[in-house]
């Protein structure tokens, strides 16, 4: 296919630069194929490349399209493409791995050092068209399942992992930051078996939708102590498990305290700052932590179609749809935590 098409584009540098341009539609390659763009959702690493912050810098070398959560309709294969055909709707992973590393070859692609993303180290979805390889393209033809909630799918991948990182079934969790992970996180929960869902969640909207998704208990840990809290609904013992949505340094540092002894602390989200952790308090119990990459490619996939099988619905997620023009608007709502999930649609 060939012609143009309105893309966001990182076009600078700095913080800032980004603009609606027309480019180039791009071309696929042999083992590539070529999406239509029909919704794509932003994330906190979109505000973050807006900002240029260090992450950003690292990794990216503008110009480049952002964007890197989104659905769309094959529209053209690769010489080389065998598992993906024209009309397929597809949603991606949006790492890149190189398959060839000893961490590739030990089954750790989601942890791959020489990995690649959309949206970051190549152009990414917030355009009409995008170019991904066959591999990390995933079918899902099921009509009934909107683009938008299609659209989720990789965010979706990072609650999953982050949530059966542990077996839940008959244990009680906890679940820091009700943002639309945490969100994820509730749904997740409740369908892989958890006995009892305690989420920690001081914005109310976000606590309202928490206790609609089926949390058993909310609490506010900026009203109340959250470790008193915790501990009181758990039998004085704490959570199996608890999950960190937030990034939160004081919500990471109540969970050390209140997890029940051989309880883990899954980080899902990073804190900006570093913690302070009383190894001997924390070890003595038997504690441990756990660190959260992006998804397990492919098993993570493979489990979000057994969870929508289930009935896992997104839609309560999905609290805006804007049309590209309006990505602006849709960074904001994202960085002010005004929305659940933004969706822009070309």
């Amino acid at each position: 296919m060939t012609g143009t098409m309105r893309a966001v584009v990182k076009t600078a540098y700095a913080p800032g630069n980004i603009e609606l341009r027309t480019i180039p539609i791009p071309q696929p390659g042999p083992r590539e194929i070529l999406v239509r763009v029909k919704a794509a959702a932003v994330c906190g690493t979109d505000v973050h490349i807006r900002h240029w912050n260090t992450w950003a810098q690292a990794r990216m070398n503008p110009p480049v399209v952002i964007g890197h959560e989104f659905s769309g309709e094959v529209v053209e294969v690769g010489s080389d493409v065998h598992t993906v055909q024209v009309g397929d709707r597809v949603s991606s992973e949006s790492h890149i791995s190189c398959n060839n590393c000893q961490i590739c070859h030990e089954g750790n692609r989601h942890v791959c050092p020489n990995t690649k993303c959309i949206g970051v180290h190549q152009d990414g979805c917030f355009a009409e068209y995008i170019v991904i390889p066959e591999e990390i393209a995933f079918v899902y033809n099921d009509p009934s399942l909107p683009w938008e909630q299609l659209a989720l799918m990789e965010p979706l991948g990072v609650s999953v992992h982050g949530i059966t990182d542990v077996p839940l079934a008959a244990k009680a969790v906890a679940i820091i930051g009700a943002g639309p992970l945490g969100q994820m996180g509730i749904l997740t929960a409740r369908l892989t078996g958890a006995a009892q869902i305690i989420v920690l969640e001081p914005n109310a909207k976000r606590a309202a939708l928490a206790k609609q998704l089926g949390a058993d208990a909310v609490i506010d840990p900026i009203a109340e102590d959250p470790v008193v809290a915790v501990k009181a609904l758990t039998g004085g013992y704490g959570p199996h498990v608890a999950v960190d949505f937030s990034g939160s340094k004081a919500g990471m540092a109540a969970a050390m305290q209140y997890l029940r002894p051989e309880g883990q602390l899954t980080c899902v989200a990073l804190p900006d700052q570093s913690i302070s952790v009383s190894i001997s308090d924390f070890g003595y119990r038997g504690c441990s932590i756990r660190g959260i990459a992006g998804r397990r490619m492919f098993e993570n996939w493979e489990e979000m179609r057994g969870l929508l099988r289930r009935g896992l619905d997104l839609s309560p997620i999905v609290t805006h749809v804007l049309p590209l023009e309006e990505f602006e608007q849709g960074l904001n709502m994202t960085e002010q935590g005004k929305c659940g999930k933004c969706i822009l649609i070309p």
